[in-house]
Order: C-alpha cells, then structure tokens, then sequence
C-alpha cells in the first residue's frame, strides 16, 4: 500500500514539472510580447561589434633615407657626407570595418606635405656638392589591427599594412665648389622633377580612447617603409648637356605619430529601463 501511495507521489511530483517546463517558455514569451505583463519593456537585441566606421588624423612625419646615389659616384672619387628629409606635417582619411571586437581593417589615403632635402658628398678633386629639393609624397595603405582588449574605455592595438608610396623630388639643386689651387668658383646644377611611386608596407602600434559609443580617438606610431625616388637628369645651369642623369635617394623609411579620431556609422541599439 505504501509502495503505491510512493509511485503516485512521484508520478504527480514528475508531471507536474513537465506542466510547468512547458508552461515557461509560453509565460515568458507573454512577459515580452505583451510589452507590459511582469514589469519589463521587450529586452533590446545584443550589441554587435561589428560596423562600419570612418576616420581621420593628423600627424608628423619623420623620415629617415638609407643612402643616396648618382652615376658619377661610381668612379669612387666621391663619398657621401650626409643625407636627409626634413620633418613635415601628414594629413590622412580612411574608411573601415570592425570585424570583431578584436579585429578591424581599414584603408588609408594620406599627404604628405612639403619636405626639405638636404645632402652633401665629398669628392678627391677636392670639393663638394651640396644637395637640395623638395620632397611631397602620397601613401595609400590596406591596414589590419588586432585591439587587444578594453580598459575603462582604453584599447591598445597592434597593426600592419601594405600599399603603395607616390614620391616627387621637385626643384634639385646642385651646388659645386672645387678646392683647388687655381680653380675655386662655385657650380650650379639644377635636376628635373621626377614623381616614383613605390610598393610600400607599415607597421603600427597605438591605443585608442571611447569617447562615445560610435566616436573613438587615436593616438599612434607607425614605422613606414616608401622605397627610393630619384630626380629627372641634372644639368649645369649653363649647359644644355645633362652632367648625370638624376641624384636617388634611396631606401626612405618614416617614424610616424599620428593623432585621429573614428566614427562608427552604426547606432549602439538603445537599452530599456525596467518598468516599476
């Protein structure tokens, strides 16, 4: 007797959970559906991390060139002193994709303004040349960054990227002084403008700041590899014959400090307060 009274215990104890596991979901769907049934307004969909943002920054850019060359150099009577492009202002624009929280793309458009070239060599005459141009350039870059996760509205982020470079020496001036006993007078030669565009490649590290949900500012570094460029033919400035056809400055590479900000196309979904 007691063995029965147990079986109906349970049986009732087991059916009744399968009542109330059915019932849940439907009890549940009412709360949301009906807008107001438990207290709470319908729940708003996850936030997504991706979208499409836009950006722009402005910065310094610091160039560093590798060597510089011309055909006269190769008789070994010459030896370089001294190459370098002066600091300019960069100016750029992108638009981009975030992927995932952790991982976002972009591609870049920059300027980057007015440089001044300065070189010099040293020849067994003796003597020297003393070089002088303009640089302005154009990079494009395909970027990728992995943000390595949030803090209190701070991300640190690493990144490369791949493109091209567009270099222009512009106005080369090439200014001779001979050292010898009977032979002292200056020389001016003047080089054509020549534009080289190049493969270029970057890497980037940096750290951004969530300023709202959709508007972010940037700070970063970058390390630019835009190849050489070279002027056209240069010619003494009393002559119609070309002493060489073009000074090349070699392996340009820039460490870059950028300062932009990113705003992010798509709204964060609005999130509901519960109803007293």
């Amino acid at each position: 007797m007691n063995t029965n009274r147990s079986s109906y215990a349970v049986g009732a104890a087991l059916g009744s959970a399968l009542v109330l596991a059915l019932c849940a979901p439907a009890n549940a769907a009412d709360i949301y559906d009906a807008g107001l049934k438990g207290g709470y307004e319908v729940a708003p969909p996850p936030p997504s991390d991706r979208g499409i943002y836009i950006k722009g920054y402005i910065g310094q850019a610091n160039p560093e060139v590798g060597n510089m060359w011309n055909e006269v150099y190769d008789s070994g009577n010459f030896s370089v002193q001294d190459h370098d492009i002066k600091s300019s202002t960069l100016y750029g624009i992108g638009v981009g994709w975030q992927a995932r929280s952790w991982l976002r793309f972009d591609g870049t458009i920059e300027y980057r303004g007015d440089a001044l070239f300065l070189g010099s060599d040293l020849s067994n005459a003796p003597g020297t040349n003393e070089y002088t141009a303009d640089i302005k350039s154009w990079l494009g870059l395909a970027n990728a960054y992995i943000d390595m996760g949030n803090w209190c509205g701070f991300t640190p982020y690493v990144g490369a990227g791949i493109g091209f470079a567009t270099i222009s020496v512009q106005g080369l001036r090439d200014d001779g002084l001979s050292y010898g006993a009977f032979d002292n007078s200056p020389s001016i030669a003047y080089g054509a403008d020549k534009t080289t565009t190049n493969f270029a490649y970057a890497f980037y590290a940096g750290a951004s700041f969530d300023v709202t949900s959709q508007v972010t500012l940037d700070l970063t570094y970058r390390w630019a590899n835009l190849g050489s460029a070279a002027s056209g033919p240069v010619t003494a400035y009393d002559t119609d014959v070309a002493a060489y056809s073009g000074q090349h400055i070699k392996d340009i590479t820039s460490n870059d400090v950028m300062l932009g900000v990113r705003y992010k196309l798509q709204r964060e979904p609005v999130s509901y307060m519960p109803v007293k």
